[in-house]
């Protein structure tokens, strides 16, 4: 009786390995050959999940970006407040602790490498988009329950918190001392908090 495969634990335990890999060694790291010693796999097993090079970097940037949904996605789950939504939303694109600082470190590995692989690159600005789409909606429903001014542009103020996000993991990664995970959220909550300064709520 022939074996049956479950491919979509095979490419679970491929992209245990791509992490695994990524993570200790940096996205230069991720080779076809690599990745199947990692898993324990021979490399002709491999090269039926994935062609080349080009595709595991690809996942792998995809595996990254998914882990930081998945908080999203619990976060919406748990929160009835669109601005803790919204804060979460940043907060989890920080190098706050160990995860997220790796998360970081090949978050911007892989943007350098897009800017030279056009799949990449299209990858990287569909999580940018809808990263975007869902803070907005977030400061949007917020904005619903009068808890932002009525003339605040929630898709330019998302554009804006989100550079601001990129800009503080950046230094953080560079100047640890200088930003730290307190300093970081404090930056995040000041901008938050300007926000809803204007905003028509009454005092809670």
């Amino acid at each position: 009786m022939p074996k049956i495969v479950d491919h979509e634990e095979r490419r679970s335990e491929l992209a245990a390995a791509v992490w695994r890999l990524a993570s200790r060694e940096g996205v230069e790291a991720i080779t076809v050959r690599r990745v199947a010693a990692e898993a324990g796999w021979s490399t002709g097993a491999l090269v039926h999940y994935f062609g080349d090079k080009e595709e595991l970097i690809r996942f792998a940037f995809e595996l990254t970006a998914d882990r930081v949904a998945r908080r999203f996605d619990a976060a919406a789950a748990r929160l009835s407040d669109p601005l803790e939504l919204a804060r979460t939303m940043l907060v989890e694109a920080l190098p706050l602790d160990r995860e997220r600082r790796t998360e970081v470190r090949l978050w911007f590995a892989f943007l350098g490498l897009a800017l030279t692989r056009p799949t990449l690159g299209a990858a990287q600005r569909d999580a940018y988009r809808a990263w975007r789409r869902r803070l907005a909606a977030a400061l949007l429903d917020a904005q619903e329950r009068g808890d932002l001014a009525p003339d605040i542009d929630c898709e330019r103020e998302a554009t804006a918190l989100i550079a601001l996000a990129d800009g503080l993991a950046v230094q953080a990664s560079f100047e640890p001392r200088a930003l730290p995970p307190s300093r970081q959220l404090e930056l995040v909550d000041e901008q938050l908090a300007r926000l809803r300064a204007g905003s028509t709520a009454p005092a809670r």
